[in-house]
């Protein structure tokens, strides 16, 4: 049984803050994404296309995505593909309610409760091939375990299980709510040949042996979701050997370019100049092809003699404006918060004062020569869990290139002081 995996595709999600035409285009690029994963599932003569959840981004719908959606469905049903769609956190019910009461060809299977559902998919002679078992959010806060309430598969045919879950402990899990929370040795003893999941937005394989795996996002919406985004295309016709391959559908790339070492850009032209360098230099190391669009973050850190200009909103909207004409991505945004001026550090590392002290412990932590005395892992947002050894990687990836804001920080350099 060949098949393709989606999830998180969020149709019509609103993209707050953007101006209207960026929010139009990432609209459509997430429709565009769906149809290029409908055209993978017909070139590739799969048998069926399943969703893992959050097809829809809560009650939103437009009559563009209700017809467009509806034309994908009668053109996988015009290749004998099934399509089974099992709800999420974001799109919670059952098909007669919500966004979800659209008039479905019968080749859609929706699931949305917590009911599990053991669907056949047929080859294009109407002989069974393998099993989809799904089920579905009923609400928009789920708290039990859904995979439970799933039977053991029986027979000789691939069976696949289909959920929108939060597995514990899986990378990226903490960034989405518990929902439907789920054990992954449990999935791994439940006797699925293939775990099809959604929620967590990062593409993952957590287990190999049976695969179960995250498709991720289909197409990414926050400058958390970078990276290529899109669908698995899944062959199940040796059950002891899937063959598993991602396949990059997402027409927009969320990325984040960092640009340190501005010394020397003591002018709008000069800096702009080395974001410039940057960014293509992103690019080169990417190797992405022609025609994909961006939607770029710029940090800009570390010491630089125009850290008062980009303080101050109005010219830091000017960078963002001229950067994004020089580098001709559909949007672009500025974040300066860590910028300083330029200070010599080493001069002040051998000082036996306070500032010669903090600087020699930061340089001394790095190394792991030393570490901060009594740090609570509750205290630091970026890390969860008692791991001593992921403590001190945190605490150390916090002061790369530290120095210099330090030493501006505890001179009063930055408040004007001396």
């Amino acid at each position: 049984m060949r098949f393709v995996h989606v999830a998180d595709v969020h149709l019509d999600t609103s993209f707050a803050g953007r101006s209207e035409s960026v929010r139009r285009r990432l609209r459509e690029a997430s429709r565009e994404a769906f149809r290029r994963a409908v055209d993978l599932a017909i070139r590739e003569d799969a048998r069926a296309f399943l969703v893992a959840g959050d097809l829809f981004d809560g009650e939103r719908l437009s009559f563009q995505t209700e017809r467009f959606l509806l034309e994908q469905a009668h053109r996988l049903r015009e290749h004998g593909i099934t399509l089974v769609y099992a709800t999420g956190n974001h799109d919670p019910g059952a098909p007669e309610r919500g966004p979800r009461a659209l008039a479905w060809p019968g080749n859609v299977h929706v699931v949305g409760d917590g009911t599990p559902r053991r669907i056949a998919i047929p080859d294009r002679d109407g002989r069974p091939v393998g099993f989809v078992t799904a089920v579905g959010h009923a609400t928009s806060r789920e708290p039990e375990d859904l995979s439970r309430r799933m039977p053991r598969p029986v027979g000789e045919l691939p069976e696949v299980g289909l959920l929108h879950t939060q597995v514990h402990a899986s990378p990226g899990a903490d960034a989405h709510h518990a929902y439907a929370p789920s054990e992954l040795g449990w999935l791994v003893r439940a006797g699925y040949d293939y775990w099809a999941l959604g929620h967590v937005h990062l593409r993952q394989m957590l287990a190999e042996d049976p695969p179960v795996v995250y498709a991720g996002s289909l197409q990414g919406r926050t400058h958390a979701e970078t990276g290529a985004r899109g669908a698995y295309l899944v062959d199940l016709s040796d059950r002891g050997a899937p063959a598993i391959s991602f396949r990059a559908l997402a027409p927009i790339r969320w990325e984040t370019v960092r640009v340190d070492g501005l010394q020397d850009a003591d002018s709008l032209d000069r800096l702009e100049r080395r974001v410039g360098a940057a960014w293509e230099a992103f690019r080169t190391r990417e190797a992405v092809g022609p025609g994909t669009e961006w939607v770029l973050r710029v940090v800009l850190e570390g010491a630089t003699p125009l850290w008062r200009e980009l303080r101050r909103e109005a010219d830091l909207d000017v960078v963002a404006r001229e950067l994004r004409e020089i580098t001709g991505v559909l949007d672009l945004g500025v974040v300066a918060d860590r910028v300083h001026p330029v200070v010599s550090v080493e001069e002040h590392r051998a000082r036996p004062d306070v500032l010669g002290e903090v600087l020699r412990l930061a340089a001394a932590v790095r190394r792991g020569e030393e570490r901060v005395p009594g740090l609570d892992p509750g205290d630091l947002a970026g890390i969860a869990g008692d791991d001593a050894r992921a403590l001190e990687r945190y605490v150390q990836g916090l002061l790369r290139d530290v120095d210099g804001e330090l030493a501006a920080r505890l001179l009063g350099v930055e408040g004007g002081a001396r």
